[in-house]
């Protein structure tokens, strides 16, 4: 999502947001007009409406005309009408190599690709977050990682979380009328019902905790999910996982082991947490700068089933001690960051705290 660019296309009258778009770039076919900016306006003229509104005679989906459009929720957005044209902006920016149909007095549909050719390889799930084998019982999220963009708003359809009988768990994630994606939706984010983690509300007394220490669960992704162009669907992904204790502690930088690298060289800085880490927001809530507090520019994995971070700089260290600054909203794999406790008692005062400043002294080379 860039939200610039979103802002670019707010208060801009349609012959503004058509004087933005490329003329060479745009296919036009009997008065409509379908942008390659995923950012951009579809259009049409309004002799094609008849006397229907805007919000009746174009509307927008998510995938391909076979697969349009009975039972499925249009794209958000707003319309402009100018002179003889109507123009459909989307509330959120069009996905690049997305196959998305616009309706045309419910009876017409034109399908179109944004921002170029759309790729076919099969949509197969590369990773899932965590990655452990053994996770909290209080786990608040899961990543699901496709090699490809997906269709939205079918997470429902394909995903389940099993039981070791089988038994499927309907309730055990949040439902969002805006599925949880990033920018080119290749990863999913599923969020635990905060209900069932935390103890003693109504929802985690009437179900129950959705994960339970000792017990086996799989998080299946289930074969069929189109991809955004609709050249292929997933194969069935089963990730299973056992349940340990949860973790109901602020993290502690105190607990965590630094090696580190040898001055005049490349090797990495290691960090060895205590626990597992959001996968996601260790790429960015942990920073490295020299000893006059510039960032040091680098590359972040982890490793380990998210316990280990490691940070190999661009260029050879050339300081002999430096500070590794850890953003106070990072969060362990329960959702607990360095202020509060995600299941903390009402009136439990969060900490006044918003880094936290490791400093490490390299190795003489």
């Amino acid at each position: 999502m860039r939200p610039g660019c979103l802002n670019r296309w707010r208060g801009l009258s349609l012959a503004g947001l058509l004087a933005l778009a490329p003329a060479a770039a745009l296919t036009q076919e009997g008065g409509f007009t379908a942008p390659d900016q995923t950012d951009g306006p579809v259009s049409i003229s309004m002799n094609a409406m008849g006397s229907l509104t805007p919000q009746a005679g174009l509307r927008v989906f998510v995938g391909p005309a076979s697969e349009c459009c009975e039972g499925r929720s249009p794209v958000s957005g707003r319309y402009l009408v100018v002179e003889d044209t109507v123009s459909f902006v989307p509330a959120f920016p069009f996905v690049q190599g997305q196959v998305y149909s616009a309706l045309i007095r419910g009876e017409s549909i034109r399908e179109f690709v944004v921002g170029g050719e759309s790729v076919s390889a099969a949509p197969e799930v590369v990773a899932v977050y965590p990655s452990g084998t053994t996770i909290p019982e209080n786990t608040l999220r899961f990543y699901v990682d496709f090699a490809h963009p997906m269709q939205p708003h079918r997470a429902e359809e394909f995903i389940s979380l099993e039981r070791g009988d089988g038994r499927p768990d309907r309730a055990a994630f949040m439902s969002f009328k805006q599925e949880l994606w990033n920018h080119d939706r290749t990863r999913l984010t599923l969020l635990m019902d905060p209900g069932r983690i935390k103890r003693g509300v109504a929802t985690n007394l009437e179900l129950g905790p959705a994960l339970e220490s000792g017990q086996s669960y799989t998080l299946v992704v289930g074969a069929g999910w189109p991809s955004a162009n609709g050249q292929g669907v997933t194969s069935e992904y089963r990730a299973p996982f056992d349940v340990g204790e949860p973790i109901r502690s602020l993290p502690d930088t105190k607990k965590w082991t630094v090696s580190a690298p040898r001055m005049a060289t490349r090797q990495p800085l290691e960090l060895r947490f205590d626990r597992p880490f959001d996968q996601v927001q260790l790429g960015h809530t942990i920073i490295v700068h020299d000893a006059a507090g510039r960032r040091i520019q680098g590359t972040i994995n982890t490793l380990e089933s998210e316990t280990v971070w490691r940070f190999v700089p661009q260029a050879a260290w050339s300081d002999p001690e430096i500070q590794v600054v850890v953003d106070a909203s990072l969060e362990d794999v329960a959702g607990n960051n360095f202020r509060e406790v995600l299941d903390h008692a009402v009136g439990t005062p969060a900490r006044e705290v918003v880094s936290t400043t490791l400093k490490v002294t390299l190795k003489a080379p």
